[in-house]
């Protein structure tokens, strides 16, 4: 029988992309357990706006060359996401520990553990408003304030 797949092609200036295909996620702009100099065979890679954001910042990979020189990885385009996912996993939970929420926030429900950062789960944890979301760094616990607009500037200086 006759598949109602679709094939593609996808041109970006470091790349053609064959749709569809197996695109390995590469959280931090670094894959686990292999380099990208093993793995020619992977036309696109993903990165996570949410996690460059909070370390390197996406400055030091803007003034690194951006992410192709930042991860010695030239053979292909990288694409990056807007970090929302992360900020309402931050707040929420998952999307099935939201359903069940019933939309109360995640910080109203977390309790203490050991090892845990209170300063990060805490009732300021995360904020959300009709401008952006604001919430704490599970780095260093620092306020980090992601908009529409300032995630597009950072995907733009991680250039992917």
């Amino acid at each position: 029988s006759k598949s109602r797949a679709r094939v593609g092609r996808i041109h970006t200036p470091h790349g053609v992309v064959d749709t569809p295909g197996f695109v390995p996620v590469a959280t931090n702009a670094a894959l686990k357990g292999v380099s990208f100099q093993n793995q020619p065979d992977n036309q696109l890679v993903f990165a996570n706006t949410y996690h460059l954001v909070l370390h390197p910042g996406p400055e030091t990979i803007r003034d690194s060359g951006g992410i192709h020189n930042f991860t010695k990885r030239q053979g292909g385009p990288f694409i990056t996401d807007s970090g929302g996912f992360q900020v309402f996993s931050l707040a929420y939970g998952s999307v099935a520990e939201e359903l069940s929420s019933k939309g109360e926030l995640k910080r109203a429900r977390v309790k203490s553990k050991p090892g845990w950062r209170n300063d990060v789960m805490g009732k300021d944890a995360v904020r959300v408003t009709e401008d952006g979301v604001r919430f704490r760094s599970y780095r260093d616990g620092s306020y980090v304030t992601l908009t529409p607009e300032s995630t597009v500037l950072a995907q733009k200086d991680i250039g992917a």
